[in-house]
């Protein structure tokens, strides 16, 4: 069985420091979740459409998003329920990999920092400093987009398509 594969690169509209300044965050993934738009599904035929997600702070927008090949067409907004095992390094404070609109549930490893609030949709405080993890579950927001891949692309039925997401910091 032939495969295909997605590469998804992210890029901002202003400078990497400006960005970093305003807390924006980015990023994209295959839906790969067991009852997602793919429905598990991970690996692709050409001609099959397949579905990611983009995650955003609420001060990224995104501009523009060009495929090598195919379409890409958006397909609603959707909340994924992400678990992350977050890190305090001798501080109260750490930083979340999707950005999420609310902390579902919290569950020390070891040394317990005491309740997590978010400063941001990227950023975690605890009660106090120290070292610790803390495994979170967090409400995700994210807008879904699809993919429609080509049967065929220039003869070939083992191919990848590139899709470039450009956000725009607000």
């Amino acid at each position: 069985m032939a495969t295909a594969s997605t590469t998804i690169q992210v890029t901002f509209g202003a400078s990497a420091a400006a960005a970093s300044a305003a807390n924006a965050t980015m990023t994209a993934e295959i839906d790969s979740r067991s009852d997602g738009l793919n429905a598990g599904k991970t690996s692709f035929l050409p001609g099959d459409s397949v579905y990611f997600l983009v995650y955003m702070s609420s001060n990224v927008q995104v501009a523009s998003i060009v495929a090598s090949a195919g379409t890409v067409s958006p397909a609603g907004r959707v909340t994924v329920q992400k678990n992350e095992d977050i890190q305090f390094q001798n501080t109260d404070t750490a930083s979340l990999s999707f950005p999420a609109s609310s902390i579902v549930s919290q569950t020390w490893m070891g040394a317990d920092l005491g309740q997590l609030t978010q400063t941001d949709a990227g950023n975690i405080k605890a009660g106090s400093s120290g070292v610790a993890v803390c495994r979170v579950t967090l409400n995700c927001p994210a807008q879904a987009y699809v993919l429609s891949s080509p049967a065929t692309l220039n003869g070939l039925t083992d191919y990848s398509i590139l899709v470039l997401i450009t956000g725009a910091v607000t």
